[in-house]
Formats: C-alpha cells, sequence, structure tokens
C-alpha cells in the first residue's frame, strides 16, 4: 500500500480511538445514569454504591441532573432496551416471564392492561404488546371477533398486513369479508408489490392494537388461544 493509503488509515484509526476514548471517559457515565432513571429509586442508589469511587460519583451527578427524566422517556426506554436486548432477556423471553403460569382470562387482563403497565415500565408493556398475543394467532378467535377487527381497519392497513402471510390466515379473514370487499383487498395487495418487512410489521401491529383495544372494552374475546 502507498504511504498516503497507510496515512489515511492510520489517521482514521486514530480518530476512532478518539472516540472509544471520550465513550469509556466519559460516555459510560451518562449511560449508566440513564439507566438508573430506568429502576426504582432504592434499586437505583443501591447501584450506586456498588460502583467504585471516582466513578460513583460522577455517575450521582449525572444522576441527579437527570432528575426531571421519566422511565418512559425515549432515550432512558433505548438505553436499558439495548442492555436487556445484549443479555437476552427481552421481547419473547421477557413477555414469558410475566405471563408464565397465568390462565387464560388472566392472560386476557395482561394483554389490554399494556397502558397502565407502560407509565410502570414501558419494556415490559412494549414486549407484551408484540408478543402476548401475535398476528399469527388470528386464526384462533371467533369469526365474530374477526368481523368486528375488519369493521376497525382500513383496506389499506389490512392488505399491507396480508402480503406473505400464511394462508390460514388470509383465508380466516377473507372468509369474515363479503366477495366484494375481500377481492378488493386482494387487488390491493398485487397493487402494492413487493413491499418493505418494516411496512409490512407496522400494518400488523396496528391491528394487534385494534384487537388489545378492543379486547380490553370486551367486544372481542382472545382468551380462547389460550384455553
Amino acid at each position: 500500500m502507498t504511504e498516503q493509503i497507510l496515512k489515511n488509515f492510520e489517521d482514521t484509526h486514530q480518530k476512532i480511538a478518539a472516540i472509544l476514548t471520550d465513550y469509556v471517559t466519559g460516555g459510560y457515565v451518562r449511560t449508566l445514569s440513564k439507566l438508573l432513571v430506568y429502576m426504582e429509586q432504592k434499586q437505583a442508589e443501591e447501584a450506586l454504591l456498588n460502583l467504585p469511587e471516582p466513578v460513583q460519583s460522577k455517575v450521582r451527578e449525572a444522576y441527579k441532573n437527570l432528575s426531571g427524566k421519566k422511565i418512559t422517556d425515549p432515550e432512558i426506554v433505548a438505553e436499558a432496551m439495548r442492555v436487556l436486548k445484549d443479555s437476552g432477556f427481552f421481547g419473547k423471553t421477557l413477555c414469558a416471564s410475566v405471563s408464565e403460569n397465568l390462565n387464560s382470562s388472566q392472560k386476557d387482563e395482561l394483554l389490554v392492561s399494556t397502558n397502565e403497565l407502560f407509565e410502570k415500565d414501558p419494556l415490559i408493556a412494549m414486549c407484551i404488546e408484540k408478543n402476548l398475543f401475535t398476528f399469527d394467532m388470528i386464526p384462533s378467535l371467533d369469526d365474530r371477533s374477526v368481523q368486528r377487527i375488519l369493521r376497525e381497519t382500513d383496506s389499506d392497513t389490512l392488505a399491507m398486513a396480508l402480503k406473505n402471510a400464511p394462508e390460514n390466515i388470509q383465508e380466516k379473514i377473507f372468509r369474515n369479508m363479503s366477495k366484494r370487499a375481500a377481492n378488493s383487498v386482494k387487488e390491493d395487495m398485487e397493487f402494492f408489490g413487493p413491499v418493505r418487512p418494516d411496512d409490512v410489521n407496522a400494518a400488523r401491529d396496528k391491528i394487534i392494537k385494534t384487537v388489545i383495544a378492543l379486547s380490553g372494552k370486551g367486544e372481542i374475546i382472545v382468551s380462547s388461544y389460550w384455553e
């Protein structure tokens, strides 16, 4: 390699080292203080006492500066989520931890309590909402419940959600629509062509939110899936 290439490489390597140094010497303080906000105050204090000096003093000061932050603030949630994902205690695993040993009616109650739980622990609420009842469980619902969900779902959202969906889900949905409406959704699905997985997931999440909302009002029953 030429001298200029090697110089550019070394300069860039040093810039990376500088960024990492800044994180090691200061960024970790901000990270730890955000994690403390996510804890109960008593747990946060216990965690602080386990830190060595002078780290403890720096983190404590940063933690005080975040006194106005809440557990639900996006930057706090994001930091705690990163740690939980790295530890493997997130998503289905976290949801299972909350829902284990619950009967079907208790799971129903848990599912419709996500808004209340969000204020107490947003990551638990998020994992329950995304994993306790999922889009592939739609066929387990009774026809009346599916029809009620469809009345709250616009055709574009439904068409996007059904893209690449398993046949049993599509069959369950279309069987509970008029032939004309079903054909219209099928046409929309073809019109969309190739779609991004993120768009499909967003549409399915929207339908699941409708399921949760209607279940909370007692207008549909989802407990049959857990029986």
